[in-house]
């Protein structure tokens, strides 16, 4: 692909990409509330997985059908898990906070992708990073946005 970085969703199977975003799905549910920011992320994780349409159209169907975490754990190698992990923290953060019912998905996900919570803490500076650096981008070019103090551990 040129032009695209390349990612390790990039390495996955069509089927362990429908997972990875089954998973997804699931973190996107655990607070009880879908809201604007964690659809549009969940829509890009979609486009940049390439899933086919017709798999994404069924993925929003389920949208507000909460899948079975243990059951998709089981059946899930450890890199696919290592790549929805690292994407689902992002997700979790879309909305500006990490829910507690996100973060004991997310914590879940860590243990069975043996990542463990330091490598989980770590994946929560890395968003925390990522949301400076974007808001840097937005101030060299002169349009700083109100809200870049979120997800700060300040």
């Amino acid at each position: 692909m040129s032009g695209m970085l390349p990612d390790a969703i990039d390495m996955l199977t069509p089927m362990e990409k429908e997972v990875y975003i089954e998973i997804l799905t699931i973190v996107a549910n655990s607070d009880g509330a879908l809201v604007r920011e964690e659809m549009a992320a969940l829509e890009a994780f979609m486009g940049r997985a390439l899933l086919k349409p017709e798999v994404r159209a069924e993925t929003r169907k389920k949208l507000r059908q909460t899948g079975d975490l243990e059951e998709l754990l089981s059946r899930t190698s450890p890199n696919t898990l290592k790549v929805a992990l690292r994407d689902a923290v992002l997700l979790a953060a879309a909305d500006g906070e990490y829910h507690p019912a996100e973060v004991l998905v997310l914590e879940r996900i860590a243990e069975a992708a043996g990542v463990g919570i330091e490598g989980l803490d770590l994946l929560y500076d890395w968003v925390t990073e990522g949301w400076h650096w974007l808001a840097k981008g937005r101030d060299v070019v002169g349009m700083g946005i109100a809200g870049d103090e979120l997800l700060t551990n300040e």
